[in-house]
């Protein structure tokens, strides 16, 4: 295990010169210069962190906020507003997060006020109401609705039955045809691992009988010990051709059934990406913090191939604070977003030192000097995809 005193000389010996003249790209022939903008393309508003289900796979399983359990209050809600007027370019506010968005007990009214903005919201899909479905038909453009099974394989996930979630779906459906319109889209996610993947079919035949348009297939984070290797991706191996043979089986069986499917990568790639990044992304946490992704929106443990890994949450600051376009284009969130843009940061992953190493136990720091770290990201290699 290394020691504090021993960063820099371990960070010599691994990559070279670590630090660098302040005028070291002059020298290369060019700089970089960071502009102040006033677009932001898409906003995650998680308008509570609380949940009526408690899914074995979730998040929430490792937790440990002394402030969660927290609906967005109004005088949160009323400063987004004000700061998302000053915004331009937006082409979608997410409704969601780790909460469930139709737990908040104002939603009609978020509806209500955000109804000129293109919405998408994700649930659980447990609480279409009648009330719900009113507002929701011709208003909001998009909902995903999580559903990793039938019958006995998603309750086992969701602690839940099935029947309330389709009954809901199918009566927002009939609405949308009464009112003669295409809205809200309907798509459906399945998160997939070694348990239920064998569900992924019945999930398209069931999607496809309810009218749906997608379903978006997303690789297990596990949260547990227990579940810790229940992941589906990997690297190169034998297991490799059987799942690539699987993905061409769901993609025609999709096709048949005249359902888009979404499939996330098999094994991992050199190239990465940051969705939340590429696409002008930012999250606004129930509590008004702003942090830029999914990931770093509360602390959690999480395994990645394998391994435990603590994910420290991340904020760039409060919107009680700080307007949100004055924390977006904040030096030290502008220096994150180009660090990430740019790969300057080391893969985890495939490391040959990974084992033997402290800094893939936490999201804290990487041997780069990034913080925090997206090195072990399951998201920018393609393994984790959110609407």
């Amino acid at each position: 295990m290394k020691s504090k005193s021993q960063e820099p000389l371990i960070r010599e010996y691994l990559y070279g010169k670590y630090t660098r003249p302040k005028n070291y790209l002059n020298e290369l022939g060019y700089r970089v210069e960071f502009e102040k903008q006033k677009e932001i393309r898409k906003i995650y508003l998680e308008v509570t962190d609380r949940c009526n289900l408690n899914c074995a796979i979730c998040y929430r399983k490792s937790w440990d906020e002394k402030d969660m359990d927290r609906d967005m209050t109004d005088e949160t809600l009323e400063k987004v507003y004000r700061d998302m007027e000053s915004l331009e370019g937006i082409q979608k506010i997410v409704l969601g997060g780790i909460g469930e968005p139709f737990y908040h007990p104002r939603i009609l009214d978020v509806i209500h006020r955000l109804k000129e903005y293109p919405l998408h919201i994700t649930t659980n899909g447990t609480l279409l109401t009648e009330e719900i479905i009113e507002a929701l038909t011709g208003t909001v453009q998009e909902i995903t609705v999580s559903i990793d099974g039938i019958g006995e394989a998603f309750c086992d996930i969701r602690g839940i039955g099935l029947d309330g979630i389709t009954d809901g779906i199918r009566a927002l459906q009939k609405r949308k045809k009464e009112n003669d319109t295409a809205y809200p889209k309907i798509s459906i996610q399945f998160v997939a691992s070694k348990t239920n993947i064998d569900q992924i079919f019945n999930v398209i035949d069931l999607s496809s009988e309810m009218g749906c348009r997608e379903v978006i297939v997303s690789h297990l984070i596990p949260q547990s010990d227990e579940k810790k290797n229940d992941y589906l991706y990997g690297f190169h191996t034998g297991q490799e051709k059987k799942l690539k043979r699987l993905w061409h089986d769901i993609m025609q069986h999709a096709k048949i059934k005249n359902i888009s499917v979404q499939l996330p990568s098999i094994t991992l790639q050199t190239e990465r990406e940051c969705p939340f990044i590429e696409d002008v992304t930012t999250y606004i946490t129930a509590g008004g913090d702003v942090v830029p992704c999914y990931r770093f929106s509360h602390p959690y443990e999480e395994y990645v191939f394998g391994r435990k890994k603590r994910v420290q949450k991340h904020s760039f600051g409060n919107i009680h604070e700080k307007t949100l376009l004055n924390i977006f284009n904040s030096k030290e969130y502008r220096n994150f977003r180009y660090t990430i843009h740019c790969n300057f940061y080391p893969s985890c992953m495939d490391c040959d030192l990974v084992d033997g190493c402290e800094y893939p136990m936490t999201t804290e720091e990487d041997c780069y000097g990034v913080r925090p770290t997206c090195a072990d990201c399951l998201w920018a290699r393609k393994f984790v995809s959110c609407p």
